[in-house]
């Protein structure tokens, strides 16, 4: 019986891979965020108030309009789904997400400590898309 309900909760919750986890997180928080919130043309300031209306501020012209759009929406998608990922995790690792990826704080020893747990909590509350790697796995989804 103990042995079925860990295949089960394997099949839930399967083991991640955290090393693999947290460098995906890092390439998302310093890659893809950034990029996202120049093409949802908000600043880094809206990540911390969840006000935004989730509409393009202005409509643009062009053969590529409905492309242009689509990508901004998607972007205010994962801008806000970065939000509140963010509000999901522990204080703690609200605090050294916003210091280090908001803020722009330099690199000490406390954020080497605190970091990878920050990281790996955000994996598990992106729901936008699967931010964890799996061990022995493969990786489905977007």
């Amino acid at each position: 019986m103990m042995g079925e309900q860990q295949v089960i909760s394997d099949e839930i919750f399967p083991p991640i891979d955290q090393e693999k986890t947290i460098k995906q997180v890092r390439r998302f928080l310093d890659k893809k965020l950034p990029q996202a919130v120049r093409a949802s043309g908000h600043s880094v300031a809206d990540l911390k108030s969840p006000s935004m209306d989730g509409m393009p501020k202005s409509t643009p012209a062009g053969n590529s309009a409905e492309d242009r759009i689509t990508r901004r929406l998607y972007a205010e998608q994962i801008v806000r789904q970065t939000i509140q990922a963010m509000a999901r995790c522990d204080h703690e690792c609200q605090e050294i997400l916003d210091r280090l990826y908001l803020q722009g704080y330099s690199k000490t020893q406390y954020f080497d400590r605190w970091k990878p747990l920050a990281m790996l909590q955000f994996a598990q509350s992106y729901y936008l898309e699967d931010l964890n790697i799996y061990q022995n796995r493969t990786q489905t989804g977007l």
